[in-house]
């Protein structure tokens, strides 16, 4: 389907490349299937008492073979690629048509201004959806009260695994900003530059470390560990508030953070810091050593803004219950100074004796 409008003032490549987008592109699976966990997730946020969400017996009663996802999840829940490591399974996926579209037209910052979802059958436990997605019209140039630029209309298909069509989605873009320099921090990582841009994935170095078993026999009392730096940015409290299912306000709520907890802003919680911590020794160890145990004192907060500073040293390695293993001393610290000091024991692999 041609394009009845296209910029004049682009290239005669970005030309074709719009013109390109307007076929139809081929589903890509989801990286999840549809879960129950997820469905449950989503209804707890929304308060949505439905009981085909909810109640196994009733859905089948209606005939459906499971609890069925409701239908605004099937835009992100369980369609969106998982945005680290990246690319996921070694392969970058096709990213959202939108960013495609914005980048081409060479906008730096782009809205999404209309919706409108049309749903041909429910999407059930069990299923894995699949997106297409094709650009059926850009706008002349246009000025409005955000700036100036092009409004452009995409859709994208949502089918599941046996091919049947799920929901169809219309959305309008608006992108603008020419005028404005683009200072995306990581515009080619992730599904989402916006988001790489506010969670601070370029400065993590984004992907996972290139692992080595660490050994018990290499090791010593005194050794120091590879520093660790997580940016601990407002988008991330937000991913940890989802991913521990701790909603205390203080570690989402940034009013609530500085009017009842008076911290500097929202903070990470118990279950960050711990996890941090096992990934820091982990990190080091190798997939093949295990975290036997770990404290923390929390003596001040991470909070938005800051970057957590995780270091450790080697004070002990010894045999305990046929284990060998090494006690360290771990500092957790923002750019200020040291916040919360830990410690923890991680089990090593030894060298098998050669024969």
């Amino acid at each position: 389907m041609a394009l009845d409008y296209i910029p004049d003032d682009l290239s005669e490549e970005t030309k074709q490349r719009l013109q390109a987008l307007t076929e139809e592109s081929e589903p890509e699976a989801a990286p999840l299937e549809v879960s129950e966990y997820l469905i449950r997730h989503w209804c707890e946020t929304l308060e949505d008492g439905n009981p085909l969400y909810l109640d196994k017996a009733y859905a089948r009663s209606q005939g459906h073979g499971g609890l069925v996802a409701p239908p605004g999840s099937i835009m992100t829940t369980f369609s969106m690629p998982f945005r680290w490591p990246w690319p996921p399974d070694g392969r970058e996926p096709a990213p959202h048509i939108h960013y495609t579209i914005k980048e081409l037209l060479n906008l730096p910052v782009g809205i999404i201004s209309d919706v409108e979802l049309e749903f041909a059958r429910p999407a059930v436990a069990g299923d894995r959806i699949s997106v297409s997605q094709r650009l059926v019209s850009i706008s002349p140039w246009k000025k409005t009260k955000l700036g100036e630029g092009h409004f452009w209309t995409m859709d994208r298909l949502y089918r599941n695994q046996s091919g049947e069509l799920i929901v169809r989605e219309r959305m309008t873009g608006f992108g603008y900003g020419r005028e404005a320099e683009s200072s995306s921090a990581a515009s080619s990582a992730g599904w989402s530059p916006a988001v790489e841009e506010a969670i601070e994935g370029e400065k993590t170095g984004y992907q996972p470390p290139q692992y080595v078993d660490r050994y018990w026999d290499d090791v010593s009392e005194g050794d120091e560990l590879p520093k660790l730096v997580m940016p601990f940015t407002t988008t991330r409290a937000a991913y940890l508030a989802s991913a521990t299912r701790d909603f205390s306000p203080q570690h989402s709520n940034r009013d609530y953070a500085q009017e009842r907890s008076k911290a500097k802003d929202v903070f990470v919680n118990t279950p960050f810091n711990m996890g941090m911590v096992s990934r820091f020794l982990t990190d080091w160890g190798g997939p093949k050593s295990t975290v036997r145990r770990m404290k923390v004192a929390m003596r001040g907060n991470v909070c938005a803004g800051d970057d957590m500073i995780i270091t450790g040293k080697i004070t002990k390695k010894y045999e305990e219950a046929g284990e060998h293993r090494v006690d360290v001393d771990v500092t957790i610290a923002t750019q200020e100074g040291p916040v919360t000091p830990c410690s923890a024991t991680l089990l090593l692999p030894v060298r098998e004796a050669s024969v």
